[in-house]
This record gives C-alpha cells, structure tokens and sequence, in this order.
C-alpha cells in the first residue's frame, strides 16, 4: 500500500475489508468500529495503535454505512474533543478503549508466555501526534526497542511528563467543558526537551543509550523479582494501579 507515511493510518482506517489489504505483520484484528495495527517502530517490547475507522457506524447499528463523525474529526484527538458532539466524541472514544483493554488481554498472555510474568501497560494518546488519523497507543511499561532512538522519542512516551495522556484522563475529560479541553492539549511541544531520566527512579541519564541500558537491567531486575515472587507464592504479586 503505497501513501505518504504521515497519511499511513487515515488509509488504514478507511479500509472496508482491512483483512484482505493488510498482511498480519501489519494488522492485528478488527471490528466494525476500531482496528488495532502493530506500530511500525515501537517503542517498547509491545507496542500497537487502536483507530477508530472510517465511516464510523452507530455502535447500536455498527452493519450500518453512515458514520457518526466526519473524516475531519477523527484527524487528531484534539480535533473530536473539540469538533464532535458530546455524545460522538464519548462514543468513539469509549470504543477505543474497549478495544485498546482487548489488546491490553492478549499483550499480557504473551508476556505469560515469553517471559513468565505480566509488567504494566500505558495507554494513552500523544497530545501532538506525528500521524494523522487519532491513535490510542497500547505500549508496554518497559520501554525496550531498537527503535527507541532519541530523547524526543522517550518523552513522548513518559507517562509521568504530560505529553503522554493517559486514556482515564481523556475518559474524564468527556465530563469538562471544551474551553478545558482546548488548554489540556495546549503548550506540550517544549515537554519532548525534557532532561532525560529514568521515570521510574528519577535517575538522571546523559543520553538515551545510556538510558536504554538503564532499562535493561531495569527489566532484568524486575523479571528476577517478579519470577522469584511466583515460584514462592504460585501466583505473581497484586499490583495497585489499574490502566483503565
């Protein structure tokens, strides 16, 4: 499928019979209202992207051809808080997160399966996305990938720097007014220029392969921790933080 990178997911999205044009190295499953696709450079062990697709059916008729949004909406997420109605922009966004916890379900088995253990996942949207056409990133907690190559990339994924935006604050935002709205996705840019550390420890790194290493034996760690954990109690240890 040949179009511009930056328009990738808008033709994506628009695909009546996704199955048919996207191989499986591309595309991981789908329903008539989102889609969920592997990042072409991820930036974590698991990394994919929900989009809502295009037309965009009425979730109590989704054989239906009409789209409760229009194509324009869905180019970015400030661009449905800001232009869609109350009741579309809370029905697009509820989709993708009911598909973004799908995804969430099946990245777990895998870890079960290749590492033993569960580790956390972040889901959220970039506030300034590089592609057009929203995206939900569905990215494990890790954060190791050869793909993660620059301090911009890794801010854009902190989840405590506030370019990241966890889908639960979006989910509350649908409550806000658009004046708030507006100011929430306001002022992010200069955040990727934030000083590299670790955002789990606060450790400063002086550059990312620095920073990358850190995470591996970050990871080491927490698998040894984790494992060890598990052989003792047969179960892995209760975490307190919830995605969603």
């Amino acid at each position: 499928m040949a179009s511009h990178p930056l328009l990738a997911l808008r033709q994506y999205a628009t695909l009546s019979e996704p199955q048919s044009s996207l191989p499986p190295s591309k595309l991981l499953f789908f329903n008539s209202n989102t889609m969920v696709v592997f990042d072409a450079y991820p930036k974590a062990k698991y990394h994919f992207l929900v989009l809502p697709r295009y037309p965009f059916p009425p979730q109590s008729d989704p054989d239906s051809d009409e789209s409760i949004v229009s194509i324009e909406t869905l180019d970015d997420l400030k661009s449905l808080l800001l232009k869609a109605g109350p009741d579309e922009r809370e029905e697009v966004i509820r989709a993708m997160a009911e598909t973004a916890r799908e995804v969430e379900e099946m990245i777990k088995d895998e870890m079960l399966k290749t590492e033993g253990f569960e580790w956390r996942i972040d889901v959220g949207f970039h506030a300034i996305p590089s592609m057009k056409h929203i995206h939900l990133h569905v990215i494990s907690e890790d954060r190791i990938s050869p793909s993660l190559k620059s301090k911009k990339h890794y801010n854009s994924f902190r989840p405590d720097l506030g370019f990241f935006i966890p889908i639960m604050e979006v989910q509350r935002w649908l409550q806000d007014d658009r004046t708030i709205l507006d100011r929430a996705l306001s002022a992010t840019q200069t955040l990727l220029k934030t000083p590299l550390t670790c955002f789990k420890c606060d450790e400063p790194m002086n550059n990312i392969e620095k920073l990358k290493q850190h995470f591996e034996k970050e990871f080491s760690s927490e698998r040894k921790e984790a494992l060890k954990y598990i052989a003792k109690h047969g179960r892995q240890r209760a975490s307190d933080e919830e995605v969603f």
